[in-house]
């Protein structure tokens, strides 16, 4: 066996369990090393000088610290104790995560190819110390993605969450087809989303925050900001996946109405912090309800002075405001919704 493990406890902020274990050199070579390139999250060394050093050291001996790798796994299969531990981290190591230490990796890889560095040979056998993680929630695992890189230099939070969407979330089930820009290339795919419009969806979603972009504040510091807001909001607590909200994008866009209606990033973003509020009572509407509900709202929409307004700013805002209030304001019809708007400030 690769890997051997020493204990098994409970995270009762993410809801997962957390093992301690130990490998070798050889492991982090053979099976993890390729799982940086199959995921695409490969970073550039942040310091020659830095790298240097360390290769230096992993050819003298050194221990370095654990690397952290996680499982996104079904509630049903999570194991309880370490043999059964033991045989699900065996049997699923090429589906594993590296949640941290991807940089290790590099430098024990390359320690191990470019040995003629100082003239030694790495010790293929030499321990290789583990945290593994195995959440049931794929919210959850990239709240412990950003607790563990937030403050440093690597990925950034939209980053890592585009791996999520690239490498953990499966949307085969669904009525839903998420591209990018370059895959589009100008065609037209039936039933597809923006793969940005579904990040920023996912990080509104996260960060319980509209404000996920702005160009007024640099880059980097609005990651910071997005980060910290992950941090503050309740995505470990309030039992609401982003793939539950996923699959209610996917039945109302059946709706050529309401799929035009999430084409537009703001309504979509809007959509899915609010519906936090409101999950539970859209989740049983029906198709036709909603689309009336919708048409109601933009036609409320229409009848605001767009010259007066940040029109992005406030059809992101009151997209929200409709669907956390939308048990409500359902039964309202267009002029009473554009009352509701009234009352609101609108800049």
């Amino acid at each position: 066996m690769s890997v051997q493990l020493y204990s098994i406890d409970d995270d009762d902020v993410i809801n997962s369990k957390f093992l301690t274990g130990k490998s070798t050199y050889e492991f982090a070579v053979n099976q993890l090393y390729p799982l940086i390139n199959k995921l695409d999250i490969q970073r550039k060394l942040q310091n020659s000088n830095f790298y240097k050093r360390l290769r230096e050291d992993l050819l003298n001996g050194c221990i370095i610290p654990p690397i952290t790798l996680a499982f996104v796994e079904d509630k049903n299969q999570v194991p309880n104790n370490l043999e059964d531990a033991a045989i699900f981290v065996e049997e699923n190591i090429e589906r594993t995560f590296i949640l941290d230490g991807i940089q290790r990796i590099n430098a024990i890889y390359h320690a191990y190819t470019q040995p003629d560095l100082i003239n030694q040979t790495l010790d293929i056998n030499h321990p290789l110390f583990l945290n593994i993680i195995i959440c049931k929630s794929m919210d959850n695992l990239l709240y412990r993605m950003i607790t563990l890189n937030n403050g440093q230099r690597p990925m950034t939070a939209n980053h890592q969450i585009e791996i999520l969407l690239g490498n953990i979330y499966k949307f085969d089930d669904l009525s839903i087809i998420i591209v990018s820009e370059k895959e589009k290339a100008g065609k037209k795919i039936e039933q597809s989303f923006n793969k940005a419009d579904i990040i920023k969806s996912y990080l509104a979603f996260l960060s319980d925050s509209l404000a996920i972009d702005n160009r007024k504040i640099i880059e980097e510091k609005m990651d910071e900001l997005t980060a910290m807001k992950i941090l503050k909001s309740n995505i470990t607590k309030d039992g609401i996946e982003f793939s539950m909200i996923i699959g209610l994008i996917s039945k109302f866009s059946q709706s050529v109405t309401i799929k035009k209606w999430f084409d537009n990033t703001n309504n979509i973003i809007g959509f899915s912090v609010g519906i936090k509020k409101s999950f539970e009572q859209l989740s049983l509407e029906s198709l036709n309800a909603f689309e009336d509900s919708i048409e109601n709202f933009e036609e409320a929409f229409r009848g605001l002075k767009f010259s007066a307004i940040k029109l992005s700013k406030e059809r992101r805002s009151l997209s929200k405001y409709f669907i956390e209030n939308y048990e409500r304001l359902k039964k309202f019809d267009a002029l009473e919704i554009l009352d509701e708007f009234r009352e609101k400030e609108l800049d």
